[in-house]
């Protein structure tokens, strides 16, 4: 029942998440002494849970109130909300820390239960707590020391780079070590070639990247990535950019070190099964909104913003004059995340507005197929209007979160 709570809800699924927060609000040392003056009400088949959460740092200030609604009769988690953080749209910590608080109380065993003796014996399991031992420890004669010699290593470096061989792995991490295709546009190897002074500086760099990427290099990337996931080079370019999809949480985001850096910087993506569903099914919903729109959709790789390239963007299709974005949710209150009484939600207009800003046109297609899709073919179509005016307020937020907590991290990798 978590588990579908947490894989149907899309503020927890987002590729932009990767589950580090979660882990940490859901810890036991952490809900169990913060939650109090929990309530149930049973009612009609619907149990509702109440409690108020004491603040993790501010201990003094006024508790927040979370609300837990299940649906006892078909075992679901309808919704667990924060009402107090000014988090909670996004799926904040205090709920999580509820549900499993929650959770942790429904698995105790009842005061009547009767303790098991139906075990395996105490005294058995003496022994057996040795975790590991090491290789050294498995050898009754000692091994010799070798002394270690950066002779050959130096040699064969110095040798393959007189042949000029490209294709070796430890010349990639020499720092005299210059890519000679798209792959210099990665962020990475920008910031290993400049000099001490350009990289201690974030505004030099800054202007080192606007003068980089020229509309000619821009589109070299864009064909180049076209492929989007299945391409190698599209991760890489997108290391350390900040992308469309993570717009709308950058802007709210006043963490340094959370999930969102760390995925900003490349951290693994679980890769859920409605995610897979929606790659499988985009080339077919892709069709059907061509067919809608009666014009041939154009398939396109990664954007970086000419003004602003630590700013990128990877629209699902391009037609002319407008992007073209997809999303297939695999459940019908999914949508809601996409799509609320017809109006798109703010994280979805914050990634189709950068995508306009990104490929320069002033329309985009907001496509969201029906959860039923393979079955109904329907797919809703939302056309959306660029906004200067939201798009100015927006950039300033992203160009200010990625100087303070992307390019330090950056300029450290480059010491």
């Amino acid at each position: 029942m978590v588990a579908d709570f947490f894989k149907n809800n899309a503020d927890y699924y987002a590729a932009e998440h990767k589950n580090v927060k979660t882990a940490v609000s859901a810890r036991e040392s952490y809900g169990d002494d913060a939650i109090g003056y929990v309530q149930l009400q049973r009612e009609h088949g619907v149990c509702t849970v109440k409690c108020k959460m004491c603040p993790e740092h501010k201990v003094r200030t006024k508790p927040y109130n979370v609300t837990m609604i299940i649906n006892e009769n078909d075992s679901e988690i309808m919704s667990c909300q924060c009402h107090d953080c000014a988090a909670s749209a996004g799926g904040c910590k205090h709920a999580v820390a509820f549900l499993m608080w929650v959770l942790r109380r429904s698995d105790e065993p009842a005061c009547t239960s009767i303790e098991c003796y139906w075990k395996k014996p105490t005294l058995s399991k003496v022994g057996t707590t040795l975790k590991y031992i090491t290789v050294q420890q498995m050898s009754k004669k000692e091994v010799p020391h070798r002394p270690s010699s950066s002779a050959l290593y130096t040699e064969f470096i110095s040798e393959a780079k007189k042949r000029k061989i490209d294709n070796c792995e430890l010349l990639k991490y020499q720092h005299d070590f210059k890519h000679s295709n798209v792959m210099q546009y990665s962020l990475h190897c920008l910031v290993m070639d400049q000099s001490p002074e350009i990289k201690a500086d974030v505004d030099k760099f800054i202007d080192v990247m606007k003068a980089t990427f020229t509309e000619a290099v821009i589109s070299t990337i864009e064909e180049a990535t076209r492929r989007q996931n299945k391409s190698s080079l599209w991760y890489e370019m997108r290391y350390g950019r900040i992308t469309a999809s993570r717009a709308h949480e950058v802007s709210v985001c006043h963490t340094p070190d959370g999930s969102l850096v760390a995925s900003i910087m490349g951290a693994k993506i679980p890769d859920t099964a409605a995610m897979r569903r929606g790659r499988n099914l985009e080339l077919s919903v892709r069709k059907t909104v061509s067919n809608i729109l009666k014009r041939k959709i154009t398939p396109c790789g990664l954007y970086v913003c000419k003004e602003n390239p630590m700013i990128a963007a990877s629209p699902d299709g391009l037609i002319k004059g407008a992007v073209i974005e997809i999303k297939c949710p695999s459940k019908a209150k999914a949508k809601d995340s996409y799509l609320k009484n017809g109006v798109i939600t703010e994280k979805c207009k914050a990634q189709v507005h950068l995508q306009m800003y990104a490929t320069g046109v002033k329309k985009s297609y907001f496509c969201v197929a029906d959860s039923n899709f393979e079955e109904t073919k329907n797919v809703d179509i939302i056309l959306v209007t660029y906004d200067s005016d939201y798009v100015n307020n927006l950039i300033p937020k992203l160009a200010t979160f990625w100087q303070t907590n992307i390019y330090p991290i950056l300029y450290g990798t480059s010491l």
